[in-house]
């Protein structure tokens, strides 16, 4: 009774501050999925109404795992609980944990939530659509995705529609054609992956589950096609690459999840593409979240924008990496707006990942880069990276070139080594701007010896 009651003081305090967000908000649970776990840790209440959580744990075969995937952390089965519904507005939230929850982060951190904790309960308010991540001591995450109301949705009578209701369904591999949606809705899980080549208008959406089981790999794999869609889903548990989009077009990705767990578990990947949008994701991998790679010198890569994700580097991650892979004639035109990186930690072929990063491996003309207002909450090794790799890290290649980057209104939470490295006189990094960014609340002015490491082949580097 007690709880009952901070909650519904709770409810009407929001309501007097947000007297017309509240109003004019709207929540939508979906079906449980019966077949799938359900946390014993938390239970989830949105304005008033219960929101299932489901428990996760992933399956690798943890006896057959690669030497190099050896980080404590990912050498077991990795737990996180999910309340999945549409949430529009400000949302009252009200969990139950198990134990006493101590040490509560809400993140990330750049809302700055600050939850009440009366005993086994927290209380925040929240505006939605989005995804948040709560943490505390001794308890494994519990994710929050509060999903935009679903408009249009496709009829199950539809021919051009492969359409999965509320359960589980085992589709293998779906071959996509010209004009065709897979519709999983909320409630669906299907066991399978996506492929298609050479196609164009396509459409993936709804607010289900598409599960690899750890047995299908590049789960998502479409190939020079054009006019693309992925909206609301959640994309997890695959073997490699997690979504690869290789010589594509006309690419946008909104409000999907991706949950990677296995070696090599990049969460989405644009192969020598071009005109691709990925806004409002969430997107926790063991490696590298997104990552912008043209591995082939007849496509390159151009009119890229990332904006409004969340990113969590679980493992071997970078948040955004634009490389290894830099074989095309060029990368050019990325923007990167508005993205929390809450993690980017564990090793690689250039002395360990950053928070985000450029790493030419081939001989691609790297430029016209922006990482524009960014937050890094934790990179354990490095906080960023411009490097000119000799070409040969995967593959077998020239050397190319990095030049005009800017990164501004980026702020990294802690101290760590910012690196800018070139190859040699003729594989310089080129006219990088530094502007109004901050580490560990400290403006960053000049290149202070302490947090730069920069080789002798770099040009026109300026910190303002």
């Amino acid at each position: 009774m007690k709880s009952n009651s901070i909650f519904f003081f709770f409810l009407s305090f929001v309501c007097l501050i947000f007297p017309f967000s509240v109003i004019n908000c709207q929540v939508t649970v979906y079906p449980k999925i019966d077949k799938l776990p359900s946390s014993e840790i938390y239970s989830v209440n949105i304005n008033g109404k219960t929101v299932w959580v489901e428990k996760f744990v992933s399956n690798l075969d943890l006896n057959n795992l690669p030497d190099w995937f050896s980080d404590p952390a990912v050498t077991q089965p990795q737990e996180l609980h999910m309340a999945n519904f549409d949430g529009k507005g400000k949302l009252t939230v009200k969990i139950t944990v198990k134990e006493t929850p101590r040490n509560v982060k809400i993140r990330p951190a750049n809302l700055k939530i600050e939850p009440v904790i009366n005993g086994k309960q927290i209380y925040f308010a929240w505006e939605g659509p989005g995804q948040l991540v709560v943490e505390m001591e001794d308890m494994p995450p519990l994710f929050l995705f509060a999903n935009p109301e679903e408009k249009d949705t496709p009829s199950a009578g539809d021919p051009l529609v492969r359409y999965f209701g509320p359960g589980i369904h085992r589709a293998g591999y779906i071959d996509m054609k010209d004009n065709e949606t897979v519709y999983i809705a909320a409630g669906a899980v299907v066991y399978g992956g996506i492929r298609a080549n050479g196609v164009s208008n396509i459409r993936v959406i709804g607010r289900g589950i598409l599960d690899g089981n750890y047995e299908y790999s590049q789960m998502v794999r479409i190939e020079d096609s054009k006019n693309i869609l992925f909206e609301g889903i959640t994309v997890r548990n695959g073997v490699s690459w997690t979504n690869t989009l290789i010589n594509c077009r006309d690419v946008e990705y909104d409000f999907v999840k991706v949950m990677g767990f296995g070696p090599s578990s990049d969460g989405i990947n644009p192969a020598g593409s071009q005109r691709v949008r990925i806004t409002n994701c969430f997107i926790r991998c063991t490696d590298d979240c997104i990552a912008i790679k043209a591995p082939d010198y007849e496509h390159p890569v151009k009119d890229i924008y990332v904006a409004n994700n969340i990113m969590l580097g679980f493992a071997y991650a970078d948040g955004i990496t634009i490389g290894f892979e830099a074989n095309a004639e060029y990368v050019r035109n990325v923007e990167v707006h508005n993205c929390d990186i809450l993690l980017a930690r564990g090793g690689s072929r250039v002395d360990g990942h950053s928070g985000f990063s450029i790493i030419c491996d081939g001989p691609a003309v790297i430029s016209h880069i922006l990482f524009d207002n960014i937050r890094v909450e934790k990179s354990e090794i490095k906080l960023f990276e411009l490097h000119i790799t000799d070409g040969t890290l995967y593959g077998d290649d020239l050397p190319g070139h990095i030049r005009d980057v800017t990164i501004k209104n980026v702020e990294w939470f802690h101290e760590g080594p910012i690196v800018i490295w070139g190859l040699d006189e003729n594989h310089c990094v080129k006219n990088v701007i530094f502007k109004d960014c901050t580490v560990a609340g400290q403006s960053l002015k000049e290149l202070q010896e302490k947090l730069f490491r920069v080789n002798k082949f770099t040009e026109n580097i300026i910190v303002e």
